[in-house]
């Protein structure tokens, strides 16, 4: 039977260059080319996108960090300070002040006197059997300055007592080898100059030459009563109160360190082969179509219960709606197909409450159900299985008994959409979808509709609506902010192109909430 509608004024459409308003409106054209970001801005992002990772190897490395110092054994550390510096009278009389000396040089020799394994040798002597001189030479470490003629000789062990006393002992048993090496040298050249003032004539014994050798050997002797080896202690060890390693704060802070870097490097790892488009803006750019409607996460949307009286979400299809006015300007907007390049984007959803949305507010709509891959009647209405798109195209329900009508609640009472469910499923949907009967059926609801809104499966998925996308007006594509990949949207774009598709826009689904306090959150199919 023919169900009589009432009278509503076809779709009208704006004047030359005047825009529609609304939440979520882009002007068709107005998406800006893509810009490489700065060093900045890729940073904050991954940090944005991220952040979760990030924290999560930073808390890893922290606790094995800490985990780490506290299974480890306590060590204590000693330090005996020792200067080299030769006494002034002797350096003049043995004539040692050289002002051009390298400062490194003279480290580095010092540093390599102090690790002889004489030394070593000496202080366990000196210790009579407490410790041996492998443990001492392994326990002690010389670290030397470039800028001063000062060596800390570090003794390391569990006790501090015995790093305190390894630390003297090694220190002392340097001092008196460099003395005694230095008073050998010295009773040397003593016992030269004696020798070579007895093998003088004693003319000679009496003269100049005798004179120089007496008072060089008085100098020798003077020198050797004031010789100290050019080495003494300054400043000895004494026993630690707290233990030098492990360092628990130290290396708590370098597990925080180190986690945020390895978090970072991830979560940039993550961000370069993750092919997902992460924000209304990357969709955008990815298609390079604009966005006509950001529509945000919502729980009531997740459940099936249509579009609330107020609030973002009846904003965002109001949006869409007023934007698909726009494109009525230069050319009549009579079918519509409303598809994604990947399932679960939402596409239904947006079908259902764009028609809804037009329903309610005046406008004669058709929601045709071509997605005929899902089970009927679970798309928020009472369809059935028994009719639908599927049997009028095979001939066995004529269209009108197909048709269903759906009570829309709106601000001046209720008004009905119609639709027309996908009907059995059939074994053949891209067949049934390309025939003649689908043109005719199509045509016949663009006659008696304002506007015929068709839901259609993914086209970069299966290829059912691809007969369809020459066949309508326009064709707008539903992308799921953070599900959509890039590549889906490649290919989705490619066969739109290939089969002449006039793409008007790009919904965005799953937006970030313009009032996140809310904290809602859906999924749509």
């Amino acid at each position: 039977m023919q169900r009589s509608h009432p009278e509503v004024p076809q779709l009208p459409a704006f004047s030359e260059g005047a825009p529609p308003a609304g939440p979520g409106w882009v002007r068709p054209g107005s998406s800006s080319p893509p810009g490489g970001d700065s060093l900045f801005e890729g940073t904050w992002r991954i940090l944005r996108r991220h952040w979760f990772l990030i924290l999560q190897a930073i808390v890893v490395t922290t606790i094995a960090a800490l985990v780490w110092s506290a299974t480890r054994e306590e060590l204590y550390t000693a330090s005996t300070t020792v200067l080299f510096r030769e006494p002034a009278a002797t350096a003049d009389i043995l004539n040692t002040n050289d002002s051009f000396e390298d400062p490194a040089r003279r480290a580095a020799t010092n540093e390599t006197l102090l690790s002889l394994g004489v030394v070593a040798d000496r202080a366990a002597e000196s210790l009579r059997g407490q410790v041996d001189a492998g443990t001492i030479a392994g326990a002690v470490d010389v670290v030397s300055s470039n800028e001063a003629d000062i060596v800390d000789v570090e003794a390391t062990t569990t006790d501090p007592r015995l790093s305190a006393t390894i630390a003297n002992a090694y220190s002392r048993a340097f001092v008196a080898l460099r003395q005694e090496s230095a008073r050998e040298q010295m009773q040397n050249a003593i016992n030269l100059a004696r020798a070579a003032l007895d093998g003088l004539t004693p003319t000679e014994a009496a003269g100049e030459a005798g004179s120089a050798l007496r008072s060089r050997i008085g100098e020798l002797e003077t020198a050797l009563s004031l010789q100290t080896g050019g080495a003494e202690i300054v400043q000895p060890a004494s026993a630690p109160s707290s233990p030098s390693s492990p360092d628990t704060t130290r290396n708590g802070i370098l597990g925080v360190i180190l986690g945020a870097l390895i978090g970072f490097g991830l979560a940039a790892l993550r961000e370069r082969t993750d092919r997902t488009v992460k924000s209304v803006d990357e969709v955008e750019e990815a298609y390079g179509q604009p966005i006509l409607a950001r529509v945000p996460r919502s729980r009531s949307l997740a459940r099936g219960r249509g579009l609330p009286q107020r609030g973002e979400e009846v904003e965002a299809f109001r949006a869409l709606r007023t934007s698909l006015r726009f494109f009525t300007v230069n050319e009549e907007l009579r079918s519509l197909l409303i598809t994604s390049a990947l399932p679960a984007e939402g596409k239904s959803t947006t079908a259902r409450l764009l028609g809804e949305t037009m329903a309610a507010m005046g406008d004669r709509v058709v929601l045709v159900e071509a997605d005929m891959h899902s089970q009927p009647g679970r798309r928020g209405h009472d369809g059935g299985a028994a009719v639908g798109l599927s049997s009028v195209l095979v001939g066995a329900t004529p269209l009108e008994q197909a048709l269903e009508e759906v009570m829309i609640e709106s601000p001046d009472g209720v008004r009905a959409l119609t639709i027309l469910p996908s009907g059995p499923q059939p074994p053949n949907p891209s067949v049934l979808l390309e025939s003649d009967r689908m043109r005719d059926v199509l045509d016949e609801l663009q006659v008696r509709f304002d506007l015929v809104i068709i839901d259609s499966p993914p086209i970069a998925v299966l290829s059912d609506a691809l007969a369809l996308v020459g066949e309508v007006s326009g064709v707008i594509v539903v992308s799921a902010v953070g599900r959509t990949t890039r590549d889906a949207i490649r290919d989705f774009t490619r066969q739109v192109d290939m089969l002449g598709g006039n793409l008007l826009g790009v919904v965005a689904n799953f937006a970030p909430s313009l009032d996140r306090a809310t904290g809602s959150y859906y999924q749509q199919r």
